[in-house]
C-alpha cells in the first residue's frame, strides 16, 4: 500500500510545525522531507571496493668482526747485589753448540834453547769442542801440527825438526758490548797438551853443547852438530794457554788465534802458534 501526498496533509503539517518551532526554540528543527516506506526491498547499487595493503619488512642484520693481534714481548733479567740492581750483560749465545774447525798459520820457536837452530815455520790444526748456549765457559780439543825451519848449520840435517800435539782445553767466551754484540766474541783458551816431536835441536847457551833427542851430552863437533843424530819421535806433556777473537756469519766462525805452548825435554820448548782458521756449528 502506498501513502500519497495529500496538499491539506502537507499545509496542515507545515502550519504545525512553523508553529511548534516558533513557541520552541531549543528544539532541533526535523526534517520535512517524508521517507517513503514500501514492503517491496530496495535495490542497492553495486559498490567495487579496492583495499590497499602496504607491507613492511624489518631485516636484521648481525656483523662479526675477527682481529688478530700479534703481542711482542721483551724480557730484561737483571741481578740483584749489595750495591744495588745490576743489568746483566748480553750473553754471546746466539749461536752454540758441538762445533768443528780448520786453521793454519805460523809456528814460532820461543827461547834460546829453540831458536838457536830452528826458524819460523808453519804450524795447522783441527779444533773441535761444545760452547753450552746460556753459559761463557765451553771445552775445546785440537790436533796440530808445527814444523820448523832450520838455521845455520842444521840446515845440512835431513830431519826436519816436526811436532804433533794434542790439546784439551776450557775456553771461556767474554760477554762484549758492540754493534755486532750477538757476531763478536772474545775467548781464551787454556789446558794440557801432549808433544810428540823428532829431530828438535836444543841448543846449551852455557855450555856450548847441541842436544837432539836423547843424545845429550854430546860433545860438539862440525860447528856444534852431534857426530850422532837422535831423529827418532819423542813424547812430552805440557800446557798450553791464550786467545783469540772470532766473529760470526750464520753458523760458521771466522776466528783469529794465538797460544803459547810449552813442554820439557832435556830443557824447555816453547813454541807460539799463530793461526787464522773457521769453524762450524
Amino acid at each position: 500500500m502506498r501513502i500519497r501526498k495529500s496538499p491539506l496533509v502537507v499545509g496542515a503539517l507545515f502550519v504545525a510545525g512553523t508553529a511548534f518551532a516558533q513557541a520552541d526554540t531549543t528544539r532541533r528543527p526535523t526534517s520535512t522531507q517524508r521517507i517513503p516506506l514500501s514492503k517491496e526491498p530496495v535495490s542497492q547499487p553495486m559498490v567495487s571496493r579496492v583495499d590497499t595493503v602496504t607491507m613492511y619488512r624489518t631485516d636484521t642484520v648481525t656483523q662479526y668482526r675477527t682481529d688478530t693481534v700479534t703481542v711482542t714481548r721483551v724480557d730484561t733479567v737483571t741481578t740483584s747485589t749489595s750495591a744495588g740492581v745490576v743489568e746483566m750483560p748480553a750473553m754471546l749465545r746466539q749461536i752454540g753448540g758441538f762445533y768443528i774447525g780448520v786453521d793454519g798459520g805460523a809456528a814460532v820457536p820461543q827461547g834460546d834453547a829453540f831458536t838457536n837452530s830452528q826458524g819460523t815455520g808453519w804450524h795447522v790444526d783441527v779444533p773441535f769442542g761444545w760452547d753450552p748456549i746460556g753459559s761463557p765457559i765451553g771445552v775445546r780439543f785440537a790436533a796440530g801440527y808445527s814444523r820448523f825451519n832450520k838455521r845455520g848449520p842444521f840446515e845440512t840435517m835431513s830431519a826436519t825438526p816436526s811436532i804433533f800435539q794434542g790439546d784439551a782445553d776450557l775456553k771461556l767466551r767474554l760477554p762484549v758490548t758492540s754493534a755486532w754484540t750477538h757476531r763478536f766474541q772474545i775467548y781464551g783458551v787454556g789446558g794440557a797438551t801432549y808433544n810428540r816431536f823428532r829431530s828438535i835441536a836444543q841448543f846449551n847457551t852455557a855450555t856450548g853443547v847441541t842436544t837432539i833427542g836423547d843424545n845429550a851430552g854430546t860433545v860438539t863437533v862440525n860447528n856444534g852438530i852431534p857426530t850422532t843424530i837422535d831423529d827418532s819421535w819423542h813424547s812430552a806433556w805440557g800446557w798450553n794457554a791464550g786467545g783469540g777473537i772470532q766473529f760470526g756469519f750464520s753458523r760458521t766462525n771466522l776466528f783469529v788465534e794465538s797460544r803459547y805452548v810449552h813442554f820439557g825435554h832435556n830443557g824447555d820448548l816453547n813454541q807460539i802458534p799463530i793461526v787464522v782458521g773457521l769453524s762450524w756449528y
